[in-house]
């Protein structure tokens, strides 16, 4: 009977889920807004290229975090209905199976574009934009952003049309969406496209098959970091 309840509570099921469509918005619009709107006024203020990263990676995600927990708690949700729990299988393992997914798509990415690569630099943080830009990098991109997308994507918005679509169309649903919120995809490089919409679809998937945010993180933070270390010039 316990077994039978527990299955009944698995976040996969077609139970009714404590949010619904208008706070998936919300948060996804919050998330956004958080950034966007800051940003724009970083680049009129007199402060070099590293402090702007710093704050735009490390500090203007902060609110929406705080929006974010107060959000959850009125909610009521529990957190493995959001993904905010450890794998149930080895974590040692899913940890490696996220870096491997992210280095592969990482080496796609370099063999792809190889005939185009006129300089490879394999650099450090510290000699990309020194210090500051070393901790911001470190802490923004491969912790803080990695997360928050993460909630938001497939934490809400993936739970959500799961609950609602099954989770396959909300798989793909979900990573389209994904991509479109990422400037560099209205470049026109149907490349740059196809990447951030299977990026969507590897995170989606681990968080799928893991019913955990925490490959989807470490997935999503192994992949900018690699990154940050191998810049390509073209």
């Amino acid at each position: 009977m316990n077994e039978t309840n527990n299955n009944l509570t698995e976040i996969g099921s077609k139970k009714e889920f404590p949010w619904g469509a208008r706070s998936s918005i919300l948060v996804f619009v919050v998330s956004f807004l958080s950034i966007l709107i800051p940003s724009l006024f970083l680049t009129e203020l007199a402060l070099n290229e590293s402090t702007q990263y710093f704050i735009a990676e490390a500090i203007l995600p902060i609110p929406f975090f705080v929006f974010f927990y107060f959000w959850f708690r009125k909610k009521k949700i529990q957190k493995k209905e959001i993904g905010l729990c450890l794998p149930k299988s080895n974590v040692l393992l899913a940890t490696l199976v996220a870096i491997a997914i992210a280095a592969i798509f990482k080496g796609i990415d370099f063999v792809l574009f190889f005939g185009s690569i006129t300089e490879v630099n394999w650099s450090k943080f510290s000699i990309i934009g020194g210090p500051l830009f070393a901790v911001s990098y470190g802490i923004g991109r491969v912790i803080i952003t990695p997360l928050m997308e993460e909630l938001v994507h497939r934490g809400v918005i993936y739970g959500y049309l799961r609950s609602r679509l099954g989770w396959q169309f909300g798989l793909v649903l979900q990573a389209l969406i994904f991509t479109l919120v990422h400037p560099n995809v209205y470049q026109g490089n149907l490349d740059i496209i196809l990447f951030y919409f299977a990026f969507g679809l590897g995170f989606g998937g681990l968080y799928q098959f893991y019913r955990s945010l925490y490959p989807a993180v470490v997935c999503h933070g192994a992949l900018n970091y690699f990154d940050a270390t191998i810049q390509v010039f073209s």
